[in-house]
């Protein structure tokens, strides 16, 4: 099964994303936005991985987070992953990330085993996917007026080992197991 480990964001925070997004679509720009049920901050893809191997990745995940406390980041500003000229992902980044890079750090050393990466963590929420170049000026206009937006607060509570299902119509994400840091 396609897994990955992801930070879930709540509702009010998705409904100000979702106001951002509503934006690009007024303008009719060629995006692929992200399901508000969908929006997570992805701490690690693992690709696929058997039922066995499930097990174990719960046990390593469980051994990391049992030494991360409750914590705060920031999602604020928003930017792209690309050049000027083929922007692929628009994204919300985030700050105050010290201890998210830290936790991800340490997933890192816990399952590289089974795929490493080859990037340091960049934390940042995928709010969308540019399909081609079309208003290609205004989009970057709109994107530099967003640069510095504020969306709120998020106190990281816990991560979730969600399952990808790849369908035609996109992604839908099912959680198979949650790990609470401590309170």
């Amino acid at each position: 099964m396609r897994v990955f480990l992801a930070v879930d964001i709540p509702e009010e925070i998705k409904a100000k994303i979702r106001d951002i997004q509503k934006n690009f679509e007024k303008e009719r720009f060629d995006i692929k936005f992200v399901e508000p049920e969908n929006l997570h901050i992805t701490l690690k893809f693992l690709g696929e991985v058997s039922e066995e191997e499930i097990e174990k990745v719960k046990r390593r995940v469980s051994s990391v987070v049992k030494d991360f406390s409750v914590f705060k980041i920031e999602m604020k500003e928003f930017g792209y992953f690309g050049n000027e000229k083929y922007i692929r992902t628009l994204w919300i980044g985030i700050g105050n990330e010290e201890r998210l890079i830290e936790l991800i750090n340490k997933l890192n050393k816990k399952l590289d085993y089974i795929r490493k990466d080859k990037h340091k963590p960049s934390p940042h929420l995928t709010i969308g996917r540019v399909k081609s170049g079309k208003n290609r000026e205004y989009l970057l206009k709109t994107i530099e007026g967003l640069k510095y937006v504020k969306i709120g607060e998020v106190y990281v509570k816990e991560i979730k080992l969600k399952q990808s299902i790849l369908t035609p119509q996109g992604p839908v994400y099912r959680d198979i197991e949650t790990f609470s840091l401590v309170e």
